[in-house]
């Protein structure tokens, strides 16, 4: 596997970036090398545009945030699988 500059590989092969975490502000999942920080908070793309465009009374017009969002279902079978590397 080939990482590019920032990413460490992690026990299960993937890596770090692509762990899915829970975001604090709306309890949806994200990838962890997709969160974002906007005052003081780390939070997931969409949290991040919402709160974007609420501070700042503009649209965001980037096209950063685009791409795959990953699921519950993606998120459950990424715990069940680091629970079982625990036994």
């Amino acid at each position: 596997m080939i990482l590019t500059q920032g990413q460490e590989e992690n026990k299960g092969g993937m890596t770090l970036n692509d762990e899915i975490v829970i975001c604090k502000e709306c309890k949806k999942p994200e990838y962890w090398g997709e969160m974002r920080w906007l005052s003081g908070r780390c939070v997931c793309r969409d949290c991040y545009k919402a709160n974007y465009e609420q501070e700042t009374k503009e649209p965001y017009t980037w096209d950063d945030l685009d791409g795959k969002r990953p699921t519950m279902n993606e998120y459950r079978e990424q715990e069940r699988r680091k629970c079982e590397n625990m036994n």
